[in-house]
C-alpha cells in the first residue's frame, strides 16, 4: 500500500549512534544479479504507469518513459513486522510511503534485516510489483544509512535521472533499466546503461591501436574477474590503485560512479566492493 505524507524534514540529528552500530554489524547482502538500479522517490513510483495494455499483470512500470524493474529508495523505516520467512516494512522518504517485503532465506538475510529498525534511515534496492492501483516492492538489499549526505545525494540523483530521461525522450525511444538486459563485451549494454554513462563518458585510460579504453570499464572488468567474483568480501580499493598505478582519487571517482549506477556494491566497509554481475 502507498500513501502520501508530510514527513518532517530530514535531520542529521536523527542519525543515532545505535544506527551507526547497526550498520557496522550488517552482514553484506548477496548479489541478486541486478545489472543496474534506478534512483527514485516514492512520489515518482506512485505516478509510474504500467506498460502493456490496460495495466497487464506482470508488466513493468514506466517512470519518465523508462521501463524499470530495479529501484533504489532512501527513507525512514516504519511498521517493521518480522515473520519466519520474511520481514515487511514501510519506507517514508518525505514524498510518500511504500510497502516493502524482504524474504529471509538464510543467516545472511536474517542478519541484514535484524540491523534495520523502526525510525532508522535506510537505503533499499528492490523491484516493483503489483498492479497500477496497488503497487508494492520486494527488497533484495537493505542497509542502514549512517551519513546524512547520502540522503541528500539520493534526491540529487533522482532529480538528475528525471532530467536526463525526460530530455532523452525527445530524441530517442525509452530505454529499459532491468536485470534482463543483454550484456556486451565491455560489460555495458544499450538496454541497461543509464543515460549518464552516455552523456558523461569516463576518462580515457589509454589508446591502443587507435582504440580508446575508458577507466570505468577497465575498473569494472577487474571486479568481474572470476577470482574476485568468488571472493566473499570483493576487492579492496588499494588493490585497484596498485593495478592501474593511478592516484586513489581518480580510482575512487570510477568506483563511486560504478556503485551509483548499480554495477558494483560495497561489502564489509567503504573500501571493499564487489561486482553486481554474477558472471
Amino acid at each position: 500500500m502507498m500513501s502520501f505524507s508530510q514527513a518532517d524534514a530530514f535531520s542529521p540529528s536523527q542519525f543515532t549512534s545505535s544506527q551507526n552500530a547497526a550498520a557496522d554489524s550488517t552482514t553484506p547482502s548477496k548479489s541478486r544479479g541486478a545489472s543496474s538500479t534506478m534512483p527514485l522517490t516514492v512520489k515518482q513510483i506512485s505516478e509510474a504507469q504500467q506498460s502493456g495494455s490496460a495495466g497487464e499483470k506482470g508488466a513493468p512500470f514506466v517512470v519518465d518513459g523508462v521501463e524499470t524493474a530495479n529501484v533504489r529508495l532512501v527513507g525512514l523505516v516504519s511498521g517493521k513486522t518480522e515473520r519466519n520467512t520474511d520481514v515487511s516494512f514501510t519506507i517514508d522518504d518525505g514524498t510518500g510511503r511504500l510497502d516493502f517485503i524482504r524474504w529471509v532465506n538464510d543467516a545472511a538475510d536474517s542478519a541484514e534485516t535484524a540491523a534495520v529498525q523502526n525510525g532508522m534511515y535506510v537505503s533499499v534496492i528492490g523491484s516493483l510489483k503489483g498492479l497500477q492501483e496497488r503497487k508494492r516492492a520486494t527488497a533484495f538489499a537493505i542497509r542502514p544509512v549512517t551519513d546524512y549526505n547520502e540522503v541528500t545525494l539520493h534526491f540529487i540523483q533522482c532529480v538528475r535521472m528525471h532530467l536526463e530521461n525526460t530530455k532523452s525522450q525527445i530524441a530517442s525511444p525509452a530505454k529499459t533499466y532491468s536485470a534482463m538486459g543483454s550484456s556486451s563485451s565491455n560489460g555495458f549494454s544499450e538496454m541497461t546503461t543509464p543515460t549518464s554513462v552516455i552523456s558523461n563518458p569516463a576518462p580515457v585510460l589509454s589508446v591502443t591501436n587507435g582504440s580508446k579504453i575508458d577507466l570505468n570499464t577497465e575498473v569494472l572488468n577487474v571486479f568481474r574477474e572470476p577470482a574476485n567474483l568468488e571472493s566473499e568480501h570483493g576487492v579492496h580499493v588499494d588493490e585497484i590503485v596498485k593495478r592501474f598505478r593511478l592516484p586513489e582519487a581518480k580510482i575512487r571517482v570510477a568506483i563511486d560512479y560504478l556503485a551509483d549506477i548499480g554495477h558494483i556494491y560495497s561489502t564489509i566497509d567503504d573500501f571493499h566492493f564487489k561486482s553486481a554481475f554474477n558472471e
